[in-house]
């Protein structure tokens, strides 16, 4: 099957790679990659696992069905429901106080169609942009203020 390989620096993807293989493999196979890009003094490892669900209109054309069928949570009138699961590699990232900021990560993920594509790596910009650590001390400094 198909995977998606994204690497996302400082708010940019900066690599995009399809692979063809087991995602358990791909991922490993990055960790390694990730690893030698690795500061061990600056920044922790870490590997996440996530999901993004996703509507793919209806009718499935067979090839499309046997791509999701493992990953289907349901179906609407017009589209059915399927829940990916996507890696995300952090190597290159920091604590500010009590905010967590990725710098540099690589987000892994099975491809489908290029819709999925586009908001995966939507996705992967954004959790290397800054403006996602402002948005979070923004919603800090509300629940300070509510309390």
């Amino acid at each position: 099957m198909k995977i998606v390989v994204l690497k996302s620096e400082s708010g940019k993807v900066t690599s995009d790679a399809l692979e063809e293989g087991e995602i358990g493999d791909v991922v490993r196979k990055t960790a390694e990659k990730a690893l030698k890009e690795w500061n061990e003094l600056t920044s922790d490892f870490i590997i996440m696992r996530d999901s993004q669900e996703a509507r793919i209109p209806l009718p499935l054309k067979p090839d499309m069905y046997e791509k999701m069928k493992n990953f289907l949570t349901g179906k609407d009138k017009t589209s059915a429901i399927v829940k990916l699961p996507i890696f995300i590699i952090s190597f290159e990232n920091q604590w500010k106080e009590e905010n967590f900021q990725d710098k540099k990560v690589y987000v892994i993920s099975y491809y489908l169609n290029e819709e999925l594509k586009k908001e995966l790596t939507d996705y992967a910009a954004q959790v290397t942009s800054e403006e996602a650590e402002k948005e979070e001390e923004i919603e800090e400094e509300d629940e300070d203020l509510e309390e």
